[in-house]
């Protein structure tokens, strides 16, 4: 199957309507704490605040986040992320207040994030979602720590509840997530750091995505003191125990992930990851690209 072909595909599955979603988090004893179901016209914005920036999130991506309707949109009780092709400017790096230097980039994108107004230590975090394919393209869910409390990144965490990269792109060599030699996999990873130096430490694991006949599927983490699980449509696929994220220097301990974080949704374009795997670099013809977000919910145990 060409690129091209692979392209118009996704296109037809992003014009198909959202099946009725299932709820895992019910099934084993959760209580639903916080949810959006997308089912307005806007973004909520008692729920979640809007990305501006250049950033490339630490990562060299090439997009820049902005705030226009074009990028972020709510409609038909689905929430759109898109990345196209448009030059937009913004701050370089966000992280140094806003006041710093601009910086102009050729792609711009969605990301939405619910920093500032909800956070949680704990619980099962789970979306639907029907993610875009093609080289460079870069859908993710994921989780930061609402303070810094151990320092800065790696040392206070990072929970990514769902990444894939290139989905639909050529592998090199076959073998998991290349089935027919096309990018299927999904990844769940944790960041922290392995000693007191702080130096960079990861758990990730991947697994292929299952079939579906719309494209969505439920991607979630069970996040407790004694392990981070990573589920998709309700199926275990990985495991990290707290054993694995301790600092060699310290007893086992549920920090870094002992602390409130909260959830971001981004697309991204480019970046260090995408770009140095499949067929190298970005593809062009895979923009527009639009992830699409049916829900998020929020459960804990009592």
């Amino acid at each position: 199957m060409s690129f091209k072909s692979i392209v118009a595909a996704l296109a037809l599955l992003s014009a198909a309507t959202p099946a009725p979603a299932p709820v895992y988090a019910q099934d084993a004893g959760w209580k639903l704490v916080w949810s959006d179901e997308f089912d307005g016209d806007r973004l909520d914005p008692a729920k979640w605040t809007r990305a501006a920036d250049c950033g490339g999130g630490g990562n060299d991506e090439r997009q820049c986040y902005d705030v226009s309707p074009d990028t972020v949109s709510v409609k038909d009780g689905l929430l759109r992320l898109t990345t196209v092709k448009r030059k937009t400017r913004g701050l370089a790096n966000p992280w140094a207040g806003p006041t710093g230097p601009m910086k102009t980039g050729d792609y711009a994108s969605g990301k939405i994030l619910t920093q500032g107004l909800a956070s949680w230590r704990y619980g099962r975090f789970e979306a639907r979602a029907r993610v875009p394919g093609g080289q460079g393209v870069w859908p993710a869910i994921w989780m930061m720590p609402e303070l810094s409390t151990y320092g800065g990144w790696p040392k206070s965490g990072e929970i990514d509840i769902l990444e894939t990269v290139n989905l639909g792109a050529s592998c090199p060599q076959m073998g998991v997530g290349c089935e027919g030699g096309r990018e299927n996999r999904i990844f769940g990873t944790i960041h922290f750091a392995g000693d007191a130096s702080g130096a960079h430490k990861q758990v990730s694991t991947s697994t292929p995505m299952p079939a579906s006949p719309d494209g969505f599927h439920v991607y979630a983490v069970e996040w407790t003191p004694e392990a981070i699980t990573w589920f998709v449509d309700g199926q275990q696929y990985a495991r990290a125990p707290a054993e694995q994220w301790k600092r060699d220097d310290q007893a086992v301990s549920a920090a870094p992930f002992d602390q409130p974080f909260h959830l971001i949704l981004n697309l991204a374009f480019g970046g260090r990851w995408p770009e140095g795997a499949n067929a190298k670099g970005v593809d062009e013809a895979a923009l527009p690209a639009t992830m699409e977000v049916d829900w998020v919910r929020v459960s804990q145990r009592p």
